[in-house]
């Protein structure tokens, strides 16, 4: 088995585990605080990838949303995995949710897959292959324009500091007011991926929010940075990333970050 079909694969395992339990009442426990829980689902599906990946992949150091680190980095990719992001919504019942899987080489994504069990939609890129959703070739949308764009604006609150983006969605608000907010960073990403949505700003997110996003928007021709506009190192505990096409995202730069702070 090839290692793209053996991520895309494990990502649709996780799905089908999902989607099995999904609208079934859930036990779940807080981790850090207010809304950030965790089900049996989540943890059923990080035990699934995380064997499979000890048995196909021995030795290889995995970072997951629920257990942290495993293994040492050193020299070899790391496995950084969000079993499944939008824990919230799905525990309420809303279907915006996915499975994320990444593999990452010193800070820098080389394969990733998002799998969206309720919708069946698997986005998937290769480094220098391109971006697909479920098979087919997928770009960025084309449009140029703050004005009217479709914009997904979030943060989290005990990471980031709610005022700068207040001020941004202000500072959007005077070109457009099509904002939309999905509960799931991986999806919202992949879906600026395939032209759903032309741009996405959020801060405070962790490695395994953006280890295969990041991916899969850049195949698809897009452009992700922090908001200052340096690459993404998804080694970071804290990541803040805008991203669209080229052209939309230096605007969200040049008239919207820059009045943020």
């Amino acid at each position: 088995m090839t290692l793209d079909q053996f991520v895309q694969d494990l990502a649709r395992d996780a799905g089908r585990i999902q989607n099995d339990a999904f609208h079934k009442p859930h036990t779940s426990r807080v981790k850090t605080g207010r809304g950030d829980i965790v089900t049996e689902v989540d943890e059923a599906c990080e035990k699934l990838i995380i064997d499979r990946i000890r048995l196909h992949y021995p030795g290889y150091p995995i970072l997951s949303e629920e257990s942290g680190a495993i293994g040492v980095e050193e020299d070899r990719p790391v496995w950084v995995i969000d079993p499944l992001d939008g824990t919230r919504n799905y525990s309420m019942g809303i279907p915006s949710f996915c499975c994320s899987i990444g593999l990452v080489r010193q800070g820098v994504p080389e394969v990733g897959a998002i799998y969206d069990c309720v919708h069946d939609e698997m986005f998937f890129a290769r480094r220098g292959s391109g971006a697909f959703l479920n098979g087919e070739r997928i770009t960025v949308a084309e449009w140029d324009s703050l004005e009217d764009a479709v914009v997904s604006v979030a943060w989290v609150r005990t990471k980031t500091k709610r005022q700068r983006f207040l001020g941004c969605i202000e500072t959007l608000s005077r070109y457009t007011s099509y904002f939309r907010r999905f509960g799931s960073a991986a999806l919202v990403a992949s879906y600026v991926a395939c032209g759903r949505i032309h741009a996405y700003m959020q801060g405070g997110l962790s490695p395994w929010d953006m280890a295969a996003a990041v991916l899969i928007v850049e195949e698809a021709g897009g452009c992700v940075t922090d908001l200052t506009g340096q690459p993404i190192d998804i080694r970071n505990p804290k990541i803040e990333v805008a991203m669209a096409n080229p052209v939309l995202h230096d605007r969200l730069l040049r008239d919207v970050v820059s009045h943020m702070d």
